[in-house]
C-alpha cells in the first residue's frame, strides 16, 4: 500500500473532526487505512488504530471508551504544540 504525505496540522484536524463527530463518511477510515510517509506521524496513526482494542467501547457504536477519546484529545494537543528545534 502506498504511503501518503500528511502534516501534523492535517492529522490534528482529522482526529479532532473525528472526536467531534463531524468527520466525513470515509475520512476516519481513510486516515486509519493509509500509511503516512513520515514514520513518526505514521506511529501516531497506528496508535489511533489500536485504541479500540486497548480501550474497548463501553457503548454500542462508539469507536473506543472515554479513556481512548481522552488519548485522542492528547494526541491532538501534542500535534498542535509548537515543535522546538533540536
Amino acid at each position: 500500500m502506498k504511503s501518503i504525505g500528511r502534516s501534523r496540522a492535517e492529522m490534528a484536524d482529522t482526529i479532532e473532526r473525528f472526536v467531534d463527530g463531524i468527520c466525513g463518511q470515509w475520512e476516519w477510515d481513510d486516515f486509519c487505512s493509509f500509511p503516512i510517509v513520515d514514520p513518526q506521524l505514521d506511529s501516531i496513526r497506528a496508535r489511533c488504530v489500536r485504541l479500540p482494542q486497548e480501550y474497548p467501547p463501553t457503548e454500542k457504536g462508539h469507536y473506543c471508551s472515554e479513556a481512548g477519546i481522552q488519548i485522542l484529545r492528547q494526541i491532538i494537543f501534542e500535534l498542535r504544540r509548537p515543535r522546538t528545534p533540536n
